[in-house]
């Protein structure tokens, strides 16, 4: 197996932390420990042996996860270490060279890489701008064959923010199951919606679904590294052989701190503070991109750490981000890490005042690289 580089990790790994304000991120402003556990349970972590623990997950935590979906048990579950490595299982369970599969895009692109490693045909089914970044069903109905064995989707949706309407839901599952395709559902940014209602899983509407997901998004821990497959029994079992040759298993001080972080009232009070944030965040940037509505335009996401913004100055999008780090010490994501140039990406995560300190920045930016754009005041007022 050969792998191609993984662009989006790789800018974020070699850049998040050395500038003075970090936008790149698609989580929630993490918490401490000591935000989150009593002194009791401090202790009680701080006593735990540090042994291998069970290596397909802690009962307990499994029995949590399993809560988060409807009919699921522990045995519907497999504890890894982040929803990476959950991917990485899931790519390498089902797809072979020759399997094709099918990805929504603009999208989180561990997936199609793996599958190009292992030799399998990937094609990418747009969401489309002009339609709130609705996916285009019409041309994945059309592409699917009898050799497509996986579908990968992203919902909500990083990096647009889209959430899938429950009819386009079903009709994706009635076309997976048309050619007798698995869905592959990356779920890791349920509970970060904006103002509405939780997002209906796809493991509710298609049985032949696997979920990935994790804590380092909406439920802000992504430190601990903690993530899980969840799918019928067999697929976990499968997956857990496969995981002997990772990780073998996540670490048990994680998997503890995990437990308490899914406690539904933690849970219930992480999701509160996650939707605030959000709030404060985006109204922050309205507040901020009023000024430039001349250059940059974007769609307001209904879930998610971040807001993707186009722009339509001549400049490539990786070229604009480092000439921002370099000068202004302030870092997002440019479109081209999701294949997609003329957009950047701006995380929505962070403690409000690091972010509109992020924002002036840019605005310092622009300002420097595009002087002869009529820029009204500084858009933080």
């Amino acid at each position: 197996m050969k792998f191609e580089p993984f662009e989006l990790e790789r800018i974020q790994s070699l850049n998040e932390n050395w500038v003075d304000v970090n936008l790149s991120e698609s989580g929630i402003d993490p918490m401490s420990l000591k935000e989150l556990m009593s002194e009791s349970e401090l202790e009680e972590l701080l006593s735990l042996p540090l042994g291998y623990g069970h290596t397909i997950g802690e009962p307990k935590l499994r029995e949590r996860i399993a809560l988060l979906y409807e009919g699921h048990t522990a045995s519907n579950v497999l504890v890894t270490s982040g929803s990476s490595e959950a991917i990485f299982l899931t790519a390498t369970l089902l797809l072979s060279g020759e399997d094709e599969l099918l990805m929504m895009t603009p999208n989180y692109l561990s997936m199609s890489g793996i599958a190009k490693s292992l030799g399998s045909k990937v094609s990418f089914i747009p969401l489309e701008e002009e339609s709130d970044w609705s996916w285009n069903l019409d041309k994945l109905r059309n592409t699917v064959s009898q050799n497509t064995k996986l579908i990968s989707l992203c919902n909500p949706n990083n990096p647009t923010g889209s959430v899938m309407e429950i009819e386009d839901m079903i009709e994706v599952a009635r076309i997976a199951n048309s050619v007798g395709a698995y869905i592959h559902s990356d779920e890791v940014y349920i509970g970060a919606e904006i103002g509405r209602p939780k997002t209906t899983s796809f493991q509710s509407l298609y049985e032949n679904t696997i979920v990935t997901s994790g804590l380092s998004k909406s439920l802000a821990h992504p430190g601990i590294r903690i993530g899980w497959m969840a799918a019928k029994e067999k697929l976990i079992e499968d997956a857990w052989g496969i995981k002997d040759y990772t990780t073998i298993s996540s670490s048990i001080l994680s998997q503890y701190i995990a437990c308490k972080v899914l406690e539904p009232e933690t849970m219930k009070a992480i999701r509160v503070r996650t939707e605030n944030l959000l709030i404060r965040n985006l109204e922050a940037f309205n507040n901020w991109v009023t000024p430039f509505s001349h250059f940059l335009s974007f769609i307001p996401p209904k879930a998610g750490g971040f807001v993707y913004v186009r722009y339509n100055i001549d400049v490539n999008s990786t070229n604009l981000v480092h000439n921002l780090m370099k000068n202004e010490s302030v870092f997002v994501v440019p479109g081209d890490s999701f294949g997609m140039d003329g957009f950047f990406r701006i995380g929505l995560g962070s403690d409000t005042r690091t972010f509109i300190r992020g924002l002036d920045l840019i605005t310092k930016g622009f300002h420097r690289m595009f002087p002869e754009i009529a820029l009204e005041g500084d858009g933080t007022d």
